[in-house]
């Protein structure tokens, strides 16, 4: 029975693996608005501890979710290189050393923010602990995770949150088991012990030991899964993370953290898996010409002109200042106007013959503005015309 049990945890994990991905499936096609700001929440890995070069030292420039590191090519660089406004507007609140217990004060944090955009990456440290006793139980990883998506909801209920699956830590041991310096580390440095403690041996309560961490780095990525597909702004990597191949390049110098390579990898493999997103303006952030309205004056005997006043509102019906609107009138010539504070600008044809001309007629060509986009489609009037008086 003893030496059958590594075989049931690998079965039990078989089974967990092809449950996952269709709770992430749920959301594949989510698209968002790009987002304004954006914030990580989590452990070491968000901080990218060690991989500067110094050992246990955070290196967030290096980060995957937030760096500016254009090696690592984080989601930030990604966000920006689409058009994503998150100059000033972007926050690592990840915590070395954090386990999920901490999470939901790090959401208080990040939530004051108010974040489109956040990025959730923790569990390590409830896996790595100094006896597999000692790791957090499934059944209480889900709660406090729930509690921490339950205080940002709460807090800062229109984030968007991505939740990255806990690395494959398993691969840690199967890479450098064989490695004097990593062993060393590992047990100098106290290290993970729950896995890699006696990393070297094949005994029995060993392999099984190591079996029970891999099997319970497992559970807490379904928890992961399950609680993200309880909220809605919620998306789950669908173990994207757990499932990507390690190479020893990819580990830092204390055979543990990911090294700038590994952050590399990471940031990509999360991407692919991630939100789609939208780079046009979301519904409220458009606009349209509400009405057009024309008057008509005689200039003297022989001419007369058209005046058009033109309203601009938002998707929302506000009106909006700033807009330039350029048109033509048929016959005359193209002419261009800025919407005031009421929305509202004129345009007032060339002068016409009287004896030639009985009416003139103005079209809509354009309105372009600072940060609103122009939906002609959803304009009431695009074209208006005005007889001579």
């Amino acid at each position: 029975m003893t030496r059958r049990a590594p075989a049931l945890a690998l079965a039990f994990a078989t089974m967990l693996f092809s449950v996952l991905p269709i709770a992430a499936a749920a959301g594949a096609e989510t698209a968002i608005p790009l987002p304004g700001s954006m914030a990580a929440v989590g452990d070491s890995i968000t901080q990218a501890a060690s991989s500067a070069g110094s050992l246990g030292a955070d290196a967030p420039q290096n980060s995957w979710s937030t760096g500016t590191s254009s090696t690592v090519n984080s989601h930030h660089l990604r966000l920006l290189s689409l058009g994503a406004q998150l100059s000033g507007t972007t926050y690592n609140r990840s915590v070395s050393g954090a386990k999920v217990a901490g999470l939901a004060d790090q959401m208080q944090d990040a939530a004051t923010y108010a974040p489109d955009y956040l990025t959730v990456l923790i569990g390590g440290n409830d896996l790595c602990t100094d006896t597999v006793d000692q790791m957090t139980s499934a059944a209480d990883f889900g709660a406090q995770f729930e509690g921490a998506m339950a205080t940002l909801e709460t807090a800062s209920p229109d984030t968007n949150v991505y939740v990255v699956s806990i690395p494959d830590a398993y691969q840690l041991w199967s890479l450098f088991k064989g490695n004097y310096w990593a062993r060393f580390i590992w047990s100098s440095a106290d290290i993970c012990q729950s896995l890699l403690a006696n990393p070297t041996s094949t005994q029995q309560s060993d392999v099984q030991r190591r079996a029970t961490v891999r099997e319970r780095n497992i559970a807490y990525n379904a928890q992961l899964a399950s609680v993200c597909a309880a909220h809605a702004r919620c998306r789950f990597d669908g173990n994207a993370a757990f499932n990507t191949k390690l190479t020893t390049g990819d580990v830092s110098g204390d055979y543990f953290h990911p090294s700038v390579q590994g952050q590399a990898k990471l940031a990509s493999v999360s991407w692919t898996a991630g939100y789609s997103w939208t780079t046009t303006p979301p519904p409220g952030e458009t606009m349209h010409v509400a009405d057009l309205s024309g008057t008509a004056s005689n200039v003297n005997r022989k001419t007369w002109r058209a005046t058009v006043t033109i309203a601009v509102v938002d998707a929302a019906g506000r009106a909006v200042s700033g807009a330039t609107v350029s048109g033509s009138f048929a016959p005359s010539s193209s002419k261009s106007c800025t919407t005031g504070t009421g929305g509202t600008c004129l345009v007032t044809s060339d002068n016409l013959a009287r004896s030639s001309v009985g009416s003139v007629t103005f079209s809509v060509g354009d309105v372009t503005h600072a940060s609103l986009a122009y939906v002609a489609s959803a304009n009431t009037e695009s074209q208006i015309t005005i007889s001579r008086p």
